[in-house]
């Protein structure tokens, strides 16, 4: 028999995690079974011990035996189990612009990358600068709940979708997933989900094979033309691949694993969604999965920032005609890093050509590490000396760790550090701040397009992007997008 949680109604909107919508917007939201919602918060139903997401098509809880979470750790936390119609784990992450606490936000970046099966709290509250009570306050505050627990649910969710879509061993499934032993593996899955890992394959029949497929949800609109046309602009040669056409895209990557030894992962596109290819190595696949959704900008909220780009007086007419332009990532911090550095005043092209040659040249066929650069005389391969000894410089900080593009990084602090570098200036620490450190706000406001599509000065261009904050890095995708345009919106113009 269902023993139901003993969690109360949560109906005093002071009381709410900050990151969860009021109880009146839950309660409409769930009621509409609207989709915008999905991701955004946890319904709960006492009578049963189970929550769902809020576009679960089961029977309509009455709303006295309902309590809201902002995400199913905090659910898991107060007693519930998930439903196994609507499946949580498929839900999309909750967005990041939700949350106040610049903390947190780094935070949950940071356990997605798999820290907390790496280390413990302590050590994560070390890397954010704060202490571990601090720091599990901040959770409570925002999300409910805990890191260790969102940290076990990430492992928990990423877990269920490798045995049911797999015919992995249930070891490589937890090394994959990010667990330190098979017990521990088998206790959570156990814990969450309540069923073995074994009934839980035998609910589906897994697909055989050396690779694993998975599908990766998109919070719509998403221009994927656009996203693989920007990878395949800058695809560097024997690193990366982009084939395709409108509907039909394929990127490719290569990776390396412990042994040195080269893989090769695919991402395709499917309708609203994209289809990852993973071959099995040593390479956790949490590791390559952080970076595929850190590439193709997975986390953003398409619909937020689509409803308030179009809103604006100037730049609405252009998001309108082209929905859900998204600001591509990085697949490592300093390749992407120095590779802003190469394509300072050249065009994409010539940026891409250098980038090439220092692989060829430094990196024996990939991309040089930071040891690789330190000492090099990098103007040779035909750029000036002082751009070739900022990229010496940034190699040399990068490895020696006052320099550092991992998620725990503060947005003004690695500017301020990049800027210091004799070479680098605003426009290269915001590109890296953009791409790099995914922050939604960064805008070079003296690039040459931005200057040549709004017709005025880099002053005059920052002024004028307040009015996109906190989307101004989306803002530029449009004003990048519109420069390509025979006849640019009258609106773009003073």
């Amino acid at each position: 028999m269902v023993q139901p949680a003993t969690k109360t109604p949560q109906s005093d909107d002071a009381s709410l995690p900050g990151a969860l919508p009021s109880s009146a917007v839950c309660r409409r939201a769930r009621q509409s079974r609207d989709p915008r919602f999905d991701g955004r918060f946890i319904v709960a139903v006492r009578t049963t011990g189970i929550y769902c997401r809020p576009i679960c098509p089961a029977r309509m809880p009455r709303e006295d035996n309902v309590s809201y979470f902002v995400n199913a750790a905090a659910a898991q936390d107060a007693g519930y189990r998930p439903c196994r119609r609507c499946r949580p784990e498929s839900a999309l992450s909750l967005p990041e612009w939700t949350m106040a606490s610049d903390t947190v936000m780094r935070g949950l970046r940071m356990i997605e990358s798999g820290w907390l099966s790496r280390n413990n709290t302590v050590a994560l509250a070390a890397a954010l600068d704060v202490s571990e009570r601090h720091l599990n306050r901040l959770f409570q505050q925002e999300l409910g709940t805990t890191p260790k627990s969102v940290a076990r649910w990430t492992r928990a969710r990423l877990a269920k979708g490798l045995i049911t879509s797999s015919a992995m061993t249930m070891s490589d499934v937890a090394f994959h997933a990010g667990y330190g032993s098979l017990s521990r593996f088998n206790q959570e899955i156990r814990d969450v989900f309540k069923q073995t890992p074994t009934a839980l394959r035998k609910a589906k029949e897994p697909s055989g094979g050396e690779c694993v497929r998975l599908t990766l949800s998109i919070r719509g609109p998403y221009d994927f033309d656009w996203v693989f046309a920007y990878l395949h602009k800058r695809a560097l040669s024997g690193l990366e691949e982009v084939h395709g056409e409108a509907g039909r895209w394929l990127f490719r990557r290569r990776f390396t694993d412990a042994q040195g030894r080269h893989h090769w992962l695919e991402v395709h596109q499917q309708t609203g969604a994209l289809q990852v290819v993973l071959p099995l190595t040593d390479v956790p696949l949490h590791d390559l999965l952080t970076r595929i959704r850190r590439v193709f900008d997975l986390h953003a909220d398409g619909e937020t920032i689509h409803d308030f780009l179009c809103k604006d007086a100037r730049l609405g007419a252009v998001v309108r005609a082209a929905p859900g332009l998204r600001v591509p990532g990085a697949w490592d911090g300093f390749e992407t890093a120095v590779r802003a550095v190469l394509g300072q005043q050249v065009s994409v092209e010539r940026g891409t050509v250098l980038a090439d040659k220092m692989v060829a040249r430094y990196g024996k066929g990939s991309f040089p590490s930071p040891a690789q650069l330190c000492d090099k005389p990098i103007g040779e391969l035909g750029m000036p000396g002082r751009r070739g000894q900022a990229i010496a410089l940034l190699a040399q900080q990068v490895r020696d760790g006052s320099v550092s593009f991992d998620d725990s990084s503060h947005f003004d602090e690695v500017q301020k550090q990049l800027q210091a570098i004799a070479g680098i200036g605003p426009w290269t620490a915001n590109y890296i701040r953009m791409r790099v450190l995914k922050d939604p706000d960064a805008f070079p406001d003296n690039d040459w397009v931005v200057l040549k599509v709004l017709q005025c000065s880099a002053a005059k261009a920052r002024a004028q992007s307040e009015r996109w904050q906190p989307w101004r890095a989306y803002a530029l995708m449009y004003l990048w997008y519109a420069s390509s345009l025979a006849v640019q919106p009258e609106t773009l113009k003073e």
